[in-house]
C-alpha cells in the first residue's frame, strides 16, 4: 500500500494545484515474441501475467509467431492451448510475423524487409510468409488474426498490400498513427520499460513509465506498452515483470478510476481508425472472391467448379458431404488473381447432395452440388 500511495503521489503531485478534472486514459498492452526459443526460463508460459493482467481489468494483445507452434519445444500442444485459452478471455492474438528470421539474410532482426542487403521482398515471398502463418494459426488454434506487428517494426508497402490483400485491417510499427493505405490502418508501440528488468531498475523505470503514460494521455488518446517474453514469464527473475507490472496497473486504476479503458490492439486501432475518417469502425472485411455454382449440375461423374479472385490469395477448395466430413480437397495454396477452373471427378462416391466451399482471405463460401448416378 505504501508504494501505491508513493507512486499515486508522484503521479498526480503536479496536479494538486489546479485541482483539475481526472483525465482519461485508453491502455493496451503489447506482449511481442510469443514464444520466444528461449527455452532456460521457465515456466514458458503466457498464463501468470495473463492472469495479473486481467486481475486488474487489463487485456492483453499477444505478438505470436506462428512457425513457434511447430516447433519442438512446443510440440507438446501447450502453447496451442494457452493461445485457445487467452483468445476465449477476450485477449489478442496478433500476427508477429511468421519465423522472425530474414530468408535472405537469416538474422532475426528482421522478416518482412531485409534490412541487412537493403533488399525488398516480392509480393509472392511477403505473401507466402503472411498467408503461411494465418495457416498455422489456424490449424493449431482456430484463431484468425486481424492485426500484424512485423518483426523488428521493418515492413515496406509491398507487405501492408499484402495485409489488406488478406483482409488484415490494422498494423502496430513505428510509423504514425494514420492509415497506411486504404485499407490499413497503424497504432504504433509506445515506449517499453520491462526489457531485462532488473531490481536495480524497477523502481526508476515504473516512475518513468507513470509520468510518460501521464504525459502521453493528455497528447494523444490511447497508450500502448510494449513487452517481450521471455522477460514476463514467471521464472524471469522470480517474476519481476509480472510485479512490476501489477503496480503499474494499480497506480493508473487507483489514478485514472473509470476513466481507465484496456484494449486490444485491434478495438484501440479500429476505434481510433474510425475516428479518422469519421465513418464507422472497421469491421472484419468482405471476401474478394466469387464462387460460381458448378456447371453441370447435377452432374455424373465430372462437374467444373469456377470461381474469380479479385486478388491474388491464399486458397483451399474443399468438398464436403452433408454431415461435414472432408470428402477431398481440391485446391490448397497460393493463387493469382483471375478466373479459375477446378475440375472434380466423383466416379468413386454414390449419389447424393455434397458441399463444396472455397476460403480465401479468411472467408469461406459454400455451395451445394448434386450427383446423380
Amino acid at each position: 500500500m505504501y508504494r501505491l500511495v508513493l507512486l499515486l503521489f508522484l503521479l498526480v503531485l503536479p496536479e494538486i494545484p489546479g485541482l483539475v478534472a481526472q483525465p482519461s486514459l485508453k491502455f493496451v498492452i503489447r506482449v511481442d515474441d510469443i514464444l520466444s526459443r528461449n527455452t532456460t526460463i521457465l515456466p514458458r508460459s503466457i498464463t501468470p501475467l495473463q492472469d495479473s493482467i486481467a486481475a486488474r481489468g487489463g487485456v492483453i494483445t499477444w505478438g505470436v509467431m506462428p512457425h513457434r507452434l511447430i516447433e519442438a519445444p512446443n510440440l507438446d500442444g501447450k502453447l496451442a492451448a494457452e493461445l485457445v485459452t487467452t483468445a476465449a478471455l477476450g485477449h489478442e492474438i496478433s500476427l508477429h510475423g511468421y519465423i522472425h528470421i530474414c530468408q535472405k539474410c537469416n538474422q532475426s532482426s528482421h522478416e518482412m524487409y531485409c534490412t541487412f542487403y537493403n533488399q525488398a521482398f516480392t509480393e509472392q515471398e511477403q505473401a507466402k510468409l503472411i498467408s503461411d502463418g494465418l495457416d498455422l494459426l489456424d490449424e493449431h488454434t482456430g484463431i484468425r488474426p486481424v492485426s500484424f506487428i512485423p518483426p523488428g517494426h521493418v515492413s515496406d508497402a509491398t507487405t501492408w498490400k499484402v495485409l489488406s490483400d488478406y483482409d488484415i485491417p490494422f498494423i502496430s510499427t513505428t510509423k504514425p498513427q494514420e492509415f497506411l493505405n486504404d485499407d490499413l490502418f497503424n497504432l504504433p508501440p509506445d515506449s517499453e520499460f520491462t526489457w531485462a528488468l532488473t531490481q536495480a531498475n524497477y523502481d526508476k523505470n515504473l516512475r518513468d513509465a507513470l509520468a510518460e503514460i501521464r504525459q502521453k494521455a493528455e497528447e494523444k488518446q490511447v497508450y500502448t506498452l510494449l513487452m517481450h517474453d521471455p522477460f514476463i514469464r514467471s521464472g524471469y527473475e522470480g517474476g519481476i515483470t509480472i510485479r512490476w507490472i501489477g503496480e503499474l496497473l494499480d497506480s493508473l486504476n487507483a489514478y485514472y478510476g473509470d476513466n481507465i479503458e484496456y484494449l486490444t490492439l485491434a478495438d484501440a486501432a479500429r476505434l481510433l481508425s474510425s475516428e479518422t475518417t469519421g465513418t464507422a469502425p472497421l469491421q472484419r472485411p468482405v471476401a474478394h472472391f466469387s464462387l460460381d455454382q458448378n456447371y453441370p449440375n447435377p452432374f455424373n461423374p465430372q462437374t467444373e467448379i469456377r470461381f474469380s479472385l479479385d486478388r491474388p490469395s491464399r486458397v483451399t477448395l474443399t468438398v464436403f458431404d452433408v454431415g461435414g466430413s472432408l470428402i477431398r480437397t481440391l485446391q490448397e495454396g497460393y493463387m493469382d488473381a483471375g478466373s479459375h477452373r477446378i475440375s472434380f471427378n466423383a466416379g468413386d462416391l454414390p449419389s447424393g447432395v455434397y458441399i463444396y466451399s472455397l476460403r480465401a482471405g479468411g472467408v469461406t463460401q459454400s455451395r451445394k452440388m448434386t450427383l446423380i448416378k
